[in-house]
């Protein structure tokens, strides 16, 4: 009666109202369209009968079928448990992501196994409460024993069709089932997986003591370690371990021993995550700064110990270069003996000079990053060449980008010479030691070397200027960062190392063993003659020095003076307008010595309108002005006429330009005005 479709445990429908007799044929149409019975399969068609699922049966019709054919075969159970059986998604997301104690994962066998195994336990779990909540009220525990004994017959029934590893036993397999229901699906991981239970360290304390041995700063090998711990655990009683167990651990645990043993730095280079960045986009928005001994050779002649010469061949330049990331072009660099912050400067000017050969103008950069070294000294400076200076952090080359532009450079360049002295200690390629020896008396002079190392940064640059400007050209205008003459000078200049004055010539400089005279066409210039000047110049471009003074409060641009020819005869272009310069430039400072005469005038005579007892004073008879007078009426009315006078003859001086060269001449002492006579004339 009892018959299986599709894995389902059905009875005919029509044995339910003729057969059986379990009910009418009308209530069974009733229960059918009520949809109170689960059809699985409808009765349409040549010889099909409809079948009703058993389990959908309501329970007063389920007992009067037992009644009268029995409880359904074994094959119920098995079915049943198919029904049950259903993929579950967070068991299989768990053990896919599921670590062991060694952070390694599960394998894919594994993963799929106990995730087989907790769906099984789900089904046996459905199964199980079904049939308890349906028996227990007929069978007491016996009952409960038969329906156990059913369950794990199925289980073992169906283990080839589902794959899973349950245990056979009814004892075991309730015991699983069990365990499962109160730590979930890691209680499925088996203690044997990844061989815990031959482990020989299973104790905190144990990895503790082994950690601490392994983190030792003195770097302990496997068979000291071993020693150590064996004593230790003779008296824990734990088990003793080998040397190679001791490897396997240290192996095991490199991420949290290294640091203790190699160091902060190595463990950030080595261990840590790395930031992945890209080049610029553009020129001089990003910059690199390092020093680097060049892999050249060159022969240095000195007085050994006794003051005997000697000669030494291993002795090598430093270069420090300013690179720009964005093509990896050497914009700037300097040559020295050893690396300081005098040097560090001077490949920033080099590198400011030589955007100006490229660019026209001096230029800074957006950012600099540098190593820390001078700092100090150094970042405010970085901060002047650019807007935002970045220290690398300590000990961390991989966040220079100038690191392997060296490594580029020495290959590249300087193994192609015959005094290259290879690529540091630890680097496999190396020249032989033998041939650099007889060939030691050919190595260049220091000059020589620096020569050679300047060739090869030019070779380098040409080979990179076209793309540079190329770049430059798409720079936008709001991110370029000039330098004005003041600010290059101040900070970038040469100084003589001594003080000057100035004279009624200017200032007398001495510059590279040459006397040369600077001037400045501002009168504040003048109104600070009394005070000494320090001078700083571009060798490049000796047209312009800046002259501050001590306190460096006071600073101004001073142009080499123009030499005017004696004869007017030697007069070539551009003289007449140098000389026209200085002479207006005179005649605004006069006009400015007699404005403030008349203001002070206007001042000290309103003091005493303000004040009539300085009447009788003796100051009101020596108050007077630079000629000596002190009639005040007279002497503003003599002021302002020969403030006409002087803007007279100036109209005069601009109509004589065009004058022939025996005019000039004659005009030369005619043109000279004396302010005074006009003023002793108003007197006479």
């Amino acid at each position: 009666m009892y018959q299986f479709y599709n894995n389902i445990l059905t009875i005919p429908g029509r044995a339910l109202y003729d057969g059986l007799n379990i009910m009418t044929k009308s209530n069974y149409d009733k229960h059918c369209r009520l949809n109170k019975f689960n059809r699985v399969r409808m009765g349409k068609g040549l010889n099909n009968t409809a079948l009703i699922e058993f389990e959908s049966i309501p329970e007063k019709f389920r007992t009067k079928i037992i009644k009268k054919i029995g409880y359904p075969s074994k094959p119920k159970v098995k079915n049943q448990i198919f029904n049950y059986y259903k993929d579950d998604y967070d068991a299989q997301e768990f053990f896919t992501n599921y670590l062991l104690d060694d952070y390694k994962s599960l394998s894919k066998e594994k993963q799929d196994e106990y995730s087989i195994n907790a769906q099984m336990l789900n089904a046996l779990d459905i199964y199980i409460l079904e049939m308890i909540t349906f028996r227990k009220s007929r069978g007491g525990k016996a009952m409960l024993t038969m329906v156990w004994q059913d369950a794990a017959k199925a289980s073992e029934d169906v283990k080839n069709e589902i794959g899973h590893t349950l245990p056979k036993s009814i004892r075991r397999l309730k015991e699983k089932l069990d365990v499962y229901k109160v730590e979930g699906y890691k209680s499925l991981v088996s203690e044997n997986f990844g061989n815990k239970k031959a482990a020989k360290i299973k104790d905190h304390k144990q990895e503790a003591v082994l950690r601490q041995l392994l983190r030792d700063h003195r770097n302990l090998d496997n068979e000291q370690i071993v020693t150590i711990y064996n004593s230790v655990a003779k008296i824990q009683d734990w088990a003793e371990l080998s040397a190679s167990t001791i490897g396997n651990y240290r192996t095991k645990w490199s991420l949290l021993t290294f640091a203790a043993t190699n160091g902060e730095k190595r463990f950030d280079n080595k261990i840590s995550m790395q930031v992945k960045r890209e080049t610029p986009s553009l020129p001089l928005i990003y910059w690199t700064i390092d020093g680097w001994n060049a892999e050249l050779l060159y022969q240095k002649t000195g007085n050994g110990l006794r003051g005997q010469s000697v000669t030494t061949y291993h002795n090598r330049l430093t270069m420090v270069v300013v690179l720009d990331p964005f093509i990896k072009y050497p914009v700037g660099y300097a040559i020295g003996t050893q690396e300081n912050a005098t040097l560090i400067k001077a490949a920033l000017r080099n590198a400011v000079q030589h955007t100006e050969e490229l660019f026209g103008e001096k230029h800074k950069v957006l950012q600099i990053q540098a190593d820390n070294y001078a700092k100090k000294e150094m970042t405010s400076f970085y901060e002047i060449v650019s807007e935002k200076f970045t220290p690398a952090k300590v000990g961390n080359a991989k966040s220079k980008v100038i690191e392997p532009w060296f490594k580029y450079f020495n290959k590249t360049y300087c193994q192609l010479s015959p005094n290259w002295s290879g690529q540091g200690i630890k680097s496999r390629t190396q020249p032989n030691g033998e041939y650099l020896n007889k060939i030691r008396h050919s190595f260049p002079s220091q000059n020589e070397c620096e020569k050679q190392l300047i060739q090869m940064i030019e070779t380098d640059r040409n080979k990179l200027r076209e793309k540079y400007l190329e770049g430059y050209g798409r720079l936008p205008e709001n991110a370029k960062r000039l330098f004005n003459k003041k600010e290059y000078l101040m900070h970038f200049g040469e100084t003589t190392g001594f003080t000057n004055k100035v004279s009624h010539n200017g200032l007398h400089i001495s510059i590279n063993g040459r006397k040369r005279e600077y001037d400045s066409f501002d009168i504040n210039f003048r109104m600070h003659s009394h005070l000494d000047w320090i001078i700083k110049f571009d060798s490049n471009d000796l047209s312009e020095v800046l002259a501050y003074n001590e306190d460096q409060n006071l600073n101004f641009i001073l142009l080499q003076k123009h030499i005017q020819p004696m004869a007017l005869y030697d007069r070539k272009k551009g003289d007449t307008e140098e000389l026209n310069k200085i002479n207006q430039f005179n005649r605004n400072t006069k006009n400015f010595i007699l404005e403030n005469q008349l203001k002070d005038y206007n001042t000290v005579n309103q003091l005493f309108i303000s004040n009539p007892n300085l009447d009788n004073t003796l100051a009101k008879m020596l108050i007077m002005d630079s000629k000596g007078q002190h009639k005040n009426r007279l002497n503003e009315e003599k002021i302002l006429n020969a403030r006409k006078k002087l803007e007279t003859q100036n109209k005069v001086i601009e109509k004589k330009k065009d004058k022939t060269w025996q005019n000039d001449q004659k005009d030369y002492w005619s043109n000279k005005v004396d302010i005074n006579k006009y003023i002793n004339e108003e007197n006479e």
